[in-house]
């Protein structure tokens, strides 16, 4: 894997769009003396998602249930997993859930709970996927995943043709492969591209700490079940049907905000340049949906308000849907594209189409017509 090239964002004519957002952010905050990182709300539900995770499976540690209330459990427990991911982790570990540093840092180790490297995530998220979004080869969102292409700028394969129909069952799959394989081939990886910044010591102690954190993950939620005496294919189907539930939620949602139609794809120029400033270029591969469906906000933790935690990562979620009303209409202003769907299946249906549309083998279909 070669080490990757930077890229710089360099836009032919130079705006002020995100200088003023900025700044009419700031304003808003300030007039109204607030603080731009969680308040009492969010704690709250950080206990309520934590609880739909944990609570189920404690009940299956002291109680004995029937197989089939046992996978109601479980699956509560998908939910309650994807949910701990969206709304408390993800907002931790942008440093936006406290205003705190030591509360982000240690709310933000929630991920342990789903079996994931907190200093994986954040090289992934925080660095490639907000930095260069739906750029190829440099943000792993839009990577391509066995049988799945998720950017114009990939081989196209054969298998790609029936994407469509079969990718929420590869979604299913992706919260067991980062369980189990994913952080391992992540650490190799961005070691070799130059991304992981560590010394050869460092790095070291940090694959015994990984070792460790997948041991003992599997050691509560697979151990502790087995140990309590909960039948094995009781646990193993549990468990697997978790993942299952909540693998699918964490990746339709996240696919939602940059892999519809709307959205673009750039290559950097021979240059290695992006001819775009990096505001603009965040609003034209970010979509929003159901910015009005408060239920939806408050569960997937104001990732369909993705426009503008792209542009403010580090002001938690509960403060997106005010400020949406100054970036729109800033957007609209410079004459920038602000990118939603009205509704989630607006957004579902749109994910499918261009799913469909990158899919899609000229080749094949000529000789068919």
């Amino acid at each position: 894997m070669a080490v990757l090239t930077p890229i710089r964002f360099i836009a032919k004519e130079k705006s002020n769009f995100y200088q003023t957002l900025n700044a009419r952010v700031e304003a808003y905050f300030k007039a109204r003396n607030l603080p731009k990182q969680g308040n009492l709300s969010v704690y709250l539900k950080g206990i309520a998602l934590l609880s739909l995770y944990l609570l189920p499976f404690f009940l299956m540690l002291f109680y004995t249930f029937s197989f089939a209330w046992a996978m109601v459990l479980w699956a509560l427990m998908g939910w309650g997993m994807a949910g701990v991911g969206m709304s408390i982790m993800h907002d931790a570990n942008h440093g936006a859930f406290s205003k705190f540093k030591w509360v982000n840092e240690w709310v933000g180790y929630s991920l342990l709970l789903l079996g994931g490297s907190v200093f994986n995530w954040k090289l992934q998220h925080n660095m490639l996927h907000h930095t260069f979004t739906n750029i190829s080869h440099y943000d792993e969102d839009i990577a391509d995943k066995p049988g799945l292409r998720l950017s114009p700028n990939t081989e196209l394969k054969r298998s790609h043709r029936f994407q469509w129909l079969h990718a929420l069952v590869i979604y299913s799959l992706v919260t067991l492969y980062w369980v189990t394989a994913k952080d391992f081939l992540q650490f190799a990886r961005y070691s070799k591209m130059g991304i992981n910044k560590n010394t050869a010591s460092e790095n070291r102690i940090f694959l015994l700490k990984l070792i460790g954190i997948k041991i003992a993950y599997f050691a509560v939620f697979l151990g502790l079940p087995l140990l309590a005496g909960v039948p094995v294919l009781q646990v193993i189907a549990g468990f697997i049907l978790m993942h299952l539930v909540g693998g699918t939620i964490l990746t339709v949602i996240f696919q939602l905000a940059h892999s519809v139609e709307e959205t673009t794809f750039p290559m950097p120029n021979e240059a290695g340049n992006i001819e775009q400033e990096w505001a603009v270029h965040q609003m034209e591969t970010t979509v929003n949906f159901s910015r009005k469906n408060r239920i939806l906000s408050w569960y997937v933790g104001g990732l369909n308000f993705q426009v503008e935690h792209h542009l403010f990562p580090k002001i938690c979620h509960i403060h997106y849907p005010k400020i949406s009303k100054i970036v729109k209409e800033t957007a609209k202003e410079f004459d920038v594209p602000y990118l939603e769907h009205r509704s989630f299946w607006h957004a579902l249906r749109s994910h499918f189409a261009t799913l469909k549309r990158f899919g899609k083998l000229p080749k094949m279909e000529e000789m068919m017509g």
